[in-house]
């Protein structure tokens, strides 16, 4: 294997989930690991260009001046994260990979398509859309502070939205990430049109991309999308996960296990060990594992073997999902 030589400048991170499952079930998930990349950023002066949360794995492009500063960033921040995900799940045990992808982008060429190729990884496993239409590559947030909800109106919000809003802010002065009991009784009862535009208050209160040179770069952000949707971009310097899967599929099975009583968000299902449940299509051995590395805690659900069998049978009629996106889901690779 070849030695890394550290070199100053850009890099890509790619950080895949410990054992190929998905690791963001919810909202909530997605916006603790955003807040707290984005702490880190604003403390240590860091300006990325992009960062993608996808279901099982993140990509973020930021200059790093040393070696240290970067794994110093990196198990920082997963150390972060892993212990408030592993406490409000009741698990234990690693969620990411111990070692992260890394590639130097040196000249502007290959840091144009890095970012292109980050902002282009939500179009790449959701059929028919922009790359723009991926939320979660923070892109439209370099023009608008809410995207993907109505403009909010403080005369009219409700008291639980006021409440998290000054939350957010109070949490953005002093430089702290969000957590698991931030969305918790008071975001539950907000309605689906506050919880979409809390979302966008929360990227935008912590934005952290450098704005100005994405812009020197592109021109304007028209210039941005019009790169984005025309090309892939590249990364030919380590292996993604390019597993050919739907991620609306995910999406369907999430509020079909909420459906039936299992939500995904507050408890991580666990199946049961035996043969037979899926097809060995996606595995070299039919022998079913359980869900993540270990489990200590009562946010975990044991599933029985029939409830597993029913829950797997409604999602396949109901998504038409594979049964490597199946296995995927629940951590049975």
């Amino acid at each position: 294997m070849k030695k890394f030589e550290f070199h100053p400048g850009y890099y890509h991170i790619c950080q895949l989930s410990a054992d190929k499952g998905i690791i963001f079930y919810s909202t909530a998930d997605i916006l603790i690991y955003y807040s707290i990349i984005a702490v880190k950023c604003l403390q240590e002066a860091i300006k990325p260009l992009g960062i993608c949360i996808m279901f099982n794995h993140t990509h973020l492009e930021a200059p790093f001046r040393t070696e240290r500063q970067m794994s110093s960033f990196m198990n920082s921040t997963g150390t972060t994260f892993v212990r408030g995900y592993n406490s409000h799940y009741g698990l234990s045990g690693p969620v990411f990979c111990h070692n992260y992808n890394r590639s130097h982008k040196n000249g502007e060429k290959k840091i144009r398509d890095t970012f292109i190729y980050i902002g282009n990884n939500g179009k790449e496993k959701i059929p028919s859309i922009n790359a723009e239409d991926y939320k979660y590559n923070f892109i439209n947030y370099l023009i608008s502070s809410h995207p993907f909800s109505e403009e909010i109106d403080y005369r009219t919000a409700s008291p639980h939205l006021l409440v998290l809003l000054a939350e957010v802010l109070k949490r953005r002065k002093n430089l702290k990430p969000l957590n698991y009991a931030f969305f918790g009784e008071e975001y539950e009862k907000l309605s689906l049109t506050e919880r979409s535009q809390l979302s966008d208050f929360i990227i935008s209160a912590y934005y952290f991309l450098d704005k100005e040179k994405i812009l020197s770069i592109y021109g304007s952000y028209d210039n941005v999308i019009t790169a984005m949707n025309a090309v892939s971009g590249s990364e030919h310097d380590f292996k993604d996960d390019f597993s050919k899967e739907n991620y609306n599929h995910y999406y369907s099975m999430i509020s079909i296990c909420k459906r039936l009583g299992y939500d995904v968000s507050k408890h991580r299902l666990i199946a049961p060990q035996v043969e037979g449940l899926l097809c060995s299509t996606w595995s070299k051995s039919p022998q079913v594992k359980p869900c993540l590395p270990a489990t200590c805690g009562s946010a975990s659900s044991v599933l029985s073997n029939l409830q597993f069998a029913k829950l797997v049978s409604a999602i396949r009629v109901q998504t038409g999902a594979t049964d490597y996106e199946i296995a995927k889901f629940f951590h049975l690779l």
